[in-house]
């Protein structure tokens, strides 16, 4: 059976940032629940802030790069639409 599948390849990027993201965090003992990073604000903030004053180099790097993706996406909500992460 032959499939044919539509891909979207920033959204695989996206899903593969978080993906990163956690395993990155999940390296420094913390663990990372990926529907509310997608979505609770708090959350997203606290996992920034550990990422960003964490021990590690490369976690602190992909938390700047997702701490520019998150304020590029709150740039296109409005007062009334909240934000979430966009990685």
């Amino acid at each position: 059976m032959n499939a044919a599948h539509t891909r979207d390849p920033e959204g695989s990027t996206r899903f593969l940032n978080l993906v990163s993201f956690k395993w990155l965090m999940a390296g420094m003992g913390w663990r990372v629940d990926l529907s509310r990073l997608q979505s609770d604000e708090a959350y997203i903030d606290e996992c920034l802030q550990r990422a960003l004053t964490s021990d590690s180099e490369l976690l602190r790097k992909r938390g700047v790069e997702m701490l520019g993706l998150r304020r590029a996406s709150d740039a296109h909500c409005g007062p009334s639409m909240p934000s979430t992460f966009v990685a």
